[in-house]
């Protein structure tokens, strides 16, 4: 953002200047040459008779005394020559047509700090002495690639995010170097990656090292204050990543984009080493993002180990390629302009367009090693990127994109999140439960169901301040991550499912024990179709479906449907209890009245806490049940022709722990019996099962119930040493056999007695 600078603002910077390149003399005290030593660097270039037009332009720039050897130093010198056709190319007569800045910034950015040999160079070690083995020094060889040099920018006045004007520090110029050891620890070619982003350099160091888009003529000439290395041309200064952003109109928007997440922040050290009166902050971006705007990662300068590895790598879409993607993918989601998309839309897009970590080469993107913030790989055409828009920076490396890729979430099948507006709130539960990512993986399939806003809205849930909010306890409020991963996963199946136009169909949801049924290609989930246990003149609506694409194709790794019912599907209420519906009820309306009452007879219900003993067992491990409960009219007939044990004829007790005992037989405990689903047409619940009974008993009697699934319907057959093989009972056709299913237990009516 820019504004006009006050007469008083700018000389203040001035004098911010003076102040910092004071400081750097005191700390230079500290790194004088020895007397012994002769020759400085300067009298070594000035005896060589063709480098002129450098120690011109480094006198100018103030940095003869360096070069006199006030401080050691590293010189990457350019001779004659090659200065002056850097000249010619920037338009000067003579060096002398530069201003000061601009030749502090130009000769700096050949003067690093200390002394480096070749083999420092080529692998520098910061914080390792030289006592270092040979095996110690292999790692991460090569990849302290960035030295600080003399060159430097003025502070500048910029406008923070409450609207203030700050005073910016830039920290001294960071110059790369790229030595033969950093390709081969990378295990990429040297000479491809590094012409790729200088491609009007030869790459020659296999032996040793370019200096960014130099070649070295001449390695490691000692002087009395350092050394010195003759380079074939002028080393141009770098770009931050951010500043060859700025510079770059066609990526205005990406960066606007990047800039919602920044800020500027107070730096303490900075203001008392440098600010002489006046605070000192740094231009950040939010983390994870990178802060492409720093020149040093750490804002210390003896913080070598992080300052001369940590460098990010940026790859930002032009602005045609933003409106270009934005045609194709958001405008027909219903958004009317890139600043309407959903932020968690744009967050997730901008986190798949840097690494922040090391610098990337296009071998590296090729081979699929580069991912982004959230682990999952950044992929593009690099070789359809101009040579123009591949850009070694002095923090990293900037690919300019003429194409959005967008990142895997919006291709999968949590797209119709991504791109559709009324689908778009969705993405505040997917982002808040850390689902998103595996949900989006191609190493996984997955079938979808995308609530739409309206429909979340009928379900008491609303977005504040860029979060989720429902009234789900009572009370308006921020949705808890649990409530919302539970909903989630009811609308999430594992595996890319057809789903059937005719028939019955039950497909298992994310939740254990929770399902999606399908009837002619319509779909309700068991929650809602457990109304039918819990008020038998309940009526089920099955919802349309309509199945959504990625532009016309398939999403990457399975299928997403949007469905029509009024309100969001929720998953079943932890207070939700088979067990309880048991154990409680006694009006004669609802089909298991008269089992529920057979329990209560025989002294196994818990009536004021509505459960059942021999259940409680069960459910202590944390397990499941099933149980096949006989319908009023079966139970009926049953007690009148006198099959109930421990009941007579006109249903009295007449033995309470024989009545107990036969009706343990009904339940069959899941988990124990290596079941993980309740049994429905096609669930691969088919043979014989312990029944609680013989649980209880720790498997000391045999008693066993053989659960039949023939395609077409589910039967039941008791095999127990007290009541012999009974006869085979089906289970009642009227729900289409699927089971009434709460996370305690599920049920199924059956049309006779065990």
């Amino acid at each position: 953002m820019k504004r006009t600078k006050s007469l008083t603002k700018i000389l203040g910077v001035l004098m911010l200047m003076l102040v910092l390149f004071s400081c750097e003399n005191e700390m230079d005290k500290h790194y004088e040459s020895p007397d012994w030593l002769k020759g400085s660097a300067w009298e070594v270039l000035e005896g060589q008779g063709d480098y002129s037009i450098f120690l011109e332009g480094a006198e100018l720039a103030g940095f003869k005394p360096i070069l006199e050897g006030k401080s050691l130093v590293t010189v990457m010198a350019p001779n004659d020559e090659a200065f002056a056709t850097y000249l010619t190319k920037a338009g000067k007569g003579s060096i002398a047509d530069f201003t000061v800045a601009e030749l502090q910034k130009l000769i700096g950015f050949h003067i690093m700090y200390y002394s480096y040999t070749e083999d420092k160079l080529v692998n520098f070690r910061p914080g390792q002495g030289d006592d270092a083995t040979e095996d110690e020094k292999n790692v991460g060889a090569g990849l302290y690639y960035k030295f600080r040099t003399r060159s430097y920018e003025a502070p500048t006045l910029e406008i923070d995010t409450a609207g203030n004007e700050v005073t910016v520090y830039h920290a001294e110029a960071m110059l790369p170097v790229f030595s033969y050891r950093m390709f081969d620890t990378k295990g990429i070619d040297a000479k491809y990656n590094y012409e790729y982003f200088y491609s009007g350099s030869t790459w020659t160091g296999d032996q040793g090292f370019n200096v960014s888009n130099a070649s070295v003529d001449e390695y490691e000439v000692i002087t009395g204050n350092g050394y010195l290395y003759m380079v074939d041309r002028v080393v141009e200064p770098l770009n931050t990543i951010y500043n060859e952003l700025k510079s770059r109109s066609d990526y205005s928007t990406y960066l606007k984009l990047y800039d919602n997440y920044d800020y500027y922040e107070y730096d303490d050290q900075l203001t008392v080493d440098f600010g002489n009166g006046t605070d000192l902050y740094l231009h950040l971006h939010e983390l994870p993002l990178a802060s492409i705007a720093l020149e040093w990662p750490s804002s210390n300068y003896r913080n070598i180990y992080t300052n001369s590895s940590l460098a990010f790598s940026t790859f930002a879409p032009s602005n045609t390629a933003f409106d270009q993607f934005f045609d194709e993918y958001w405008a027909p989601g219903g958004y009317a302009n890139l600043d309407s998309v959903n932020s968690i839309a744009m967050r997730y897009l901008i986190r798949n367009t840097f690494y922040g970590s090391s610098i990337v080469f296009p071998e590296e993107i090729k081979g699929g090693e580069v991912v982004n913030s959230y682990n999952t790989t950044i992929y593009f055409d690099v070789d359809a990127v101009p040579a123009e828009n591949r850009v070694v920076c002095q923090n990293g490396v900037f690919y300019g994109l003429e194409e959005l890729t967008p990142p895997d979430m919006y291709k999968s099948v949590t797209g119709p999140a991504f791109q559709n507006k009324d689908l778009s709130w969705y993405l505040y539960m997917l982002d808040a439960t850390s689902l998103l990512v595996g949900l989006s993986s191609d190493e996984s399939s997955f079938t979808l169901l995308i609530p739409s806003n309206a429909q979340m809205t009928e379900g008491g849930m609303g977005v504040v301040d860029g979060e989720l909010w429902s009234s789900d306890d009572g009370d308006y409020a921020s949705m808890s991550n649990s409530a919302m991963t539970e909903t989630v996963n009811l609308h999430t199946v594992t595996g890319n499912k057809t789903i059937s136009t005719s028939g019955t169909q039950v497909l298992r949801t994310n939740i254990p024990y929770s399902y999606w049924y399908l009837k002619d290609g319509q779909i309700t989930t068991s929650v809602l179709f457990n109304s039918y246990f819990e008020n038998p003149s309940s009526t089920v609506e099955f919802y349309d479906l309509t199945e959504t694409s990625y532009n016309g194709l398939p999403w990457s790794n399975g299928k997403a449907y949007t469905y029509d019912s009024p309100e969001i599907f929720r998953p079943v209420l932890s207070t939700a209890s088979a067990e309880y519906r048991l154990a409680i009820t006694s009006d004669a309306t609802y089909p298991y009245q008269k089992f529920s009452q057979l329990l209560r007879t025989a002294g196994v219900v818990n009536s004021s806490a509505g459960t059942i003993d021999f259940l409680d067992v069960v459910r202590a491990d944390e397990a499941h049940f099933m149980v096949f409960v006989p319908t009023n009219d079966a139970l009926d007939a049953a007690i009148a022709a006198g099959k109930i044990p421990g009941v007579d004829t006109a249903g009295g007790l007449t033995d309470a722990d024989a009545l107990a005992a036969y009706l343990r037989c009904y339940f069959v405990p899941a988990e124990y019996n290596g079941l993980t689903t309740y049994p429905y047409l096609g669930s691969g619940v088919n043979g014989n099962y312990s029944t609680i009974r013989s649980y209880l008993s720790g498997g000391n009697i045999a008693s066993t119930l053989t659960i039949t699934d023939n395609g077409s319907k589910l039967s039941v057959q008791l095999n127990d040493a007290s009541y012999g093989t009974g006869t085979s009972v089906d289970v009642v056709p009227d729900f289409d056999y699927f089971p009434f299913s709460y996370s305690d237990g599920g049920v199924h009516y059956i049309n006779g007695v065990l």
